[in-house]
C-alpha cells in the first residue's frame, strides 16, 4: 500500500476518533450537537418519558420500553450532577462564532441549567416535569401513583408480543419503583416535610379505589385487554394468555407495593396539618421564590404578583360588565352574574348521553376553527385532533381539561381531554374558550408545530418553559375572538377564563406566601369568578401542590400580547399577523424576556433599523 494512502488512512482514523471522542465525552464540534448529547443523556434518564415521546418504541431502537424511571433519591442526585456538568458544557460555546439561532440556544440553556441548580438546592424539589413540580411526590393532581397508572394506561403501546412482554416487564418493576418513592418520602418526612392532611387523604382514597377494583376491571388489566385486541396482532387464545399473565402481575407485582405506601401514607396523617402553603418548609419563601421564576421565567416578587392579579381582575370585571349591559343583564356583581348565567339549564346538556353529547360539541369547535387556521397561520391546519373523555378513575381530581401534543412519529394525534365527571358543570357559552387553549390554536396546535421545526435540537422543539406555553393558550383564547368564531355569550366565557386566570396570581401567592387557608382561597375564587365550586375546588388544590404554576398563565399573556401590540404600533401596514406568529412559535418556547428580544429582532428587521 502507498506511503500517502496509508497517511490518509491515519488522518481519517484519528479525525474520526476525534469526532466520536467529542460527540460522546469531550466538547462536540457545533452547540446543537452538544445539546442534542444532553437530551440523549436527560432521556436514557427517563424511560417513561421517551415512551411518551413516541419516537422510537417498538423499532430495533427500543431498549427502554421494559422500564420505568427511578424516582429514588439518588435519581435526583444524578440528575443534579448531570445539570452541573451541563451548564458547564455549554459555557465552552461562549464567545465562539454562532448563528442567530444558536446564539439563542445558548441563552436559553444557560437559564435553563442554572435555574434548575438553583431548584436542586431544595432538597425536597420533586420535579417529574418542567410543569408538575412541587416538594411532594405523593400528591392527588400528579403524584407518582396515579402518574404511573396513566402512563402504563394511555402510553404504553401494544402492537404485538414483544411489546406485551414489555408491559408484563413494567408491571414486574412497579415493586421497585414504589421502593424508590418511599426512600424519597422518607427523606422528606424526616426533615418536616409533609403534604397538607387533606393531599393524603385524597391520595389515599385513590389508592384505595385502584386496590378495590375487580381485578377484571382495573386499567392496567382493561387497557391492555383494548390495546393488544385493537393491535390484531394476537389470536383469541394468546389474547387470553396473555391477560392471565397480565392478572397475575397485578396481583404479586403491583398490589403489595401500592398496599406498603397506603400504609405509609395513613401513618404520615399523624404529622400532617392543614397549613397548605409552602411557607411553612424549611427556606419556603426562597424555595416558592425558585418555583415563581421557573414558572414566569421572569423577576418578579410574590407581592409584585399579587398585585398584578389584584390590579387585572379589577380591569377584566370592568370588561365583563360591559358585555353584561350590551346583553341587558345586571352589572352589579359581575361574578354573582356569571353564576346564575352558568346555572341557567337552557345552557346545559341534557339527556342520558349528555357526556357524548359535550363531546362531540368539542369535536365539532375544534374542527371548525381548524379550518380557519390558514387565514391567521403559515402552518395552516391540523392534520387530525381528537376529543376524548379523561379515564372515570381520574376524574374526581383532575382539571376540566388539557392538551396533549401528538406523538413525534406521528403514531398518535394531539388530543383534548375533558373532565366529564359532572355534566352538569359544563355550559356552553364557556366550551369555545376552553377548546381554543387546551386544542386548537392554543396547546396541541402549538406543540404540534413546535415539533416540525427544522434546523433546531430536539430540546428547544419538545422543552415546555410554562409561562410561554400557558400564556400562548390564553392568547389563543383571544385568537378564536379575534376570528369571530364567538358570540357575546361566548365571548363573556372568554372574560370570564381571563378572569380566572388573573385571580390565579392572587389566589396562589396568597396560599404560598401570606397564609391564606385552602378555604379562603376557594371563597376568593368562586365570588370573584362565579366558577362552580367543585371546579374551584379541584384548581386551588392543584396550586397547592403546584406551587406558582398558575401564575405562569396570565403573565405568559400579558407579554404575547403585548409583544403583538408593540409590533402592530411600530410596524403599522407592515405588521403581518401570520408573520408574528411565525417568530413566536418557530424558535420553539422561550423564557419571556429571550422571547421579547426575539420579536424586538424581527421589528427592527421588518422596519428596516440599523442595529446599534
Amino acid at each position: 500500500m502507498p506511503l500517502f494512502v496509508i497517511v490518509i488512512l491515519i488522518v481519517l482514523g484519528l479525525v474520526f476518533i476525534w469526532l466520536i471522542y467529542s460527540l460522546v465525552w469531550g466538547t462536540p464540534p457545533s452547540i446543537n450537537l452538544a445539546v442534542e448529547r444532553l437530551s440523549l443523556k436527560m432521556i436514557l434518564n427517563n424511560p417513561e418519558a421517551l415512551t411518551t415521546l413516541g419516537v422510537i418504541d417498538n423499532t430495533l431502537l427500543d431498549f427502554h420500553s421494559g422500564q420505568l424511571t427511578d424516582v429514588s433519591p439518588s435519581a435526583a442526585q444524578r440528575k443534579h450532577q448531570l445539570d452541573r456538568e451541563s451548564l458547564a458544557l455549554i459555557r465552552r460555546y461562549q464567545g465562539r462564532d454562532l448563528s442567530y439561532q444558536q446564539q439563542i440556544t445558548i441563552r436559553m440553556l444557560l437559564w435553563y441549567f442554572d435555574q434548575n441548580l438553583r431548584g436542586h438546592r431544595f432538597f425536597y424539589h420533586w420535579e417529574p416535569n418542567s410543569v408538575f413540580m412541587g416538594p411532594y411526590p405523593v400528591n392527588h393532581v400528579f403524584g407518582v401513583q396515579i402518574d404511573l397508572i396513566n402512563f402504563l394506561t394511555t402510553y404504553h403501546q401494544i402492537k404485538g408480543q414483544r411489546s406485551a412482554r414489555r408491559y408484563i416487564q413494567r408491571l414486574n418493576m412497579i415493586p421497585s419503583k414504589i421502593a424508590g418513592l418511599l426512600e424519597s418520602l422518607n427523606l422528606r418526612q424526616e426533615a418536616g416535610v409533609t403534604p397538607p392532611r387533606f393531599v393524603i387523604e385524597k391520595s389515599l382514597r385513590q389508592i384505595e379505589n385502584f386496590l378495590s377494583i375487580p381485578i377484571e376491571e382495573n386499567p392496567l388489566y382493561t387497557s391492555f385487554t383494548e390495546k393488544a385486541t385493537a393491535s390484531a396482532q394476537f389470536p383469541e387464545y394468546a389474547i387470553v394468555r396473555w391477560q392471565d399473565r397480565v392478572k397475575d402481575a397485578i396481583e404479586n407485582e403491583v398490589y403489595l407495593p401500592y398496599r406498603l405506601l397506603q400504609n405509609y401514607l395513613e401513618d404520615s396523617l399523624a404529622l400532617a396539618s392543614d397549613d397548605d402553603g409552602v411557607w411553612k418548609l424549611p427556606n419556603g419563601d426562597g424555595y416558592y421564590a425558585f418555583l415563581l421564576r421557573n414558572h414566569t421565567t421572569i423577576e418578579a416578587t410574590p407581592e409584585e404578583i399579587h398585585r398584578l392579579g389584584l390590579d387585572e381582575a379589577a380591569a377584566i370585571e370592568d370588561s365583563i360588565q360591559e358585555v353584561l349591559e350590551d346583553l341587558c343583564l345586571p352589572t352589579e356583581n359581575p361574578g354573582a352574574q356569571l353564576m346564575a348565567l352558568m346555572a341557567d339549564t337552557q345552557f346545559h346538556f341534557s339527556g342520558e348521553n349528555r357526556r357524548e353529547l359535550i363531546r362531540r360539541d368539542y369535536q365539532d369547535i375544534l374542527d371548525e376553527i381548524n379550518q380557519k387556521m390558514p387565514e391567521v397561520f403559515s402552518f395552516g391546519a391540523l392534520d387530525e385532533i381528537i376529543v376524548e373523555r379523561l379515564p372515570e378513575f381520574r376524574e374526581p381530581d383532575s382539571p376540566i381539561a388539557y392538551g396533549e401534543a401528538p406523538s413525534v412519529d406521528g403514531s398518535r394525534p394531539g388530543r383534548m381531554w375533558i373532565n366529564l365527571r359532572d355534566p352538569d358543570n359544563i355550559y356552553q357559552w364557556g366550551m369555545r374558550t376552553l377548546a381554543y387553549h387546551e386544542g386548537i390554536p392554543g396547546h396541541v396546535y402549538q406543540l404540534a408545530q413546535a415539533q416540525k421545526i427544522k434546523g433546531l435540537p430536539t430540546f428547544r422543539k419538545t422543552h415546555f418553559f410554562n409561562a410561554y406555553v400557558e400564556g400562548w393558550a390564553l392568547y389563543a383564547e383571544r385568537l378564536g375572538w379575534e376570528l369571530g368564531l364567538e358570540d357575546a355569550l361566548s365571548n363573556l366565557g372568554r372574560l370570564q377564563a381571563l378572569l380566572w386566570r388573573a385571580a390565579r396570581l392572587v389566589v396562589d401567592t396568597g396560599i404560598h406566601v401570606k397564609g391564606w387557608t385552602r378555604q379562603e382561597a376557594i371563597d376568593y375564587m368562586v365570588q370573584t369568578t362565579g366558577l362552580p365550586e367543585r371546579d374551584v375546588v379541584t384548581e386551588v388544590e392543584r396550586y397547592i401542590v403546584m406551587p406558582g404554576q398558575a401564575c405562569a398563565y396570565y403573565v405568559g399573556y400579558l407579554k404575547v400580547l403585548g409583544l403583538r401590540q408593540k409590533a402592530e404600533a411600530i410596524l403599522g401596514d407592515k405588521f403581518q399577523l401570520k408573520e408574528f406568529h411565525d417568530v413566536i412559535i418557530n424558535s420553539g418556547a422561550l423564557p419571556l424576556k429571550m422571547l421579547e428580544l426575539l420579536v424586538d429582532d424581527y421589528i427592527d428587521q421588518k422596519a428596516g433599523f440599523q442595529k446599534i
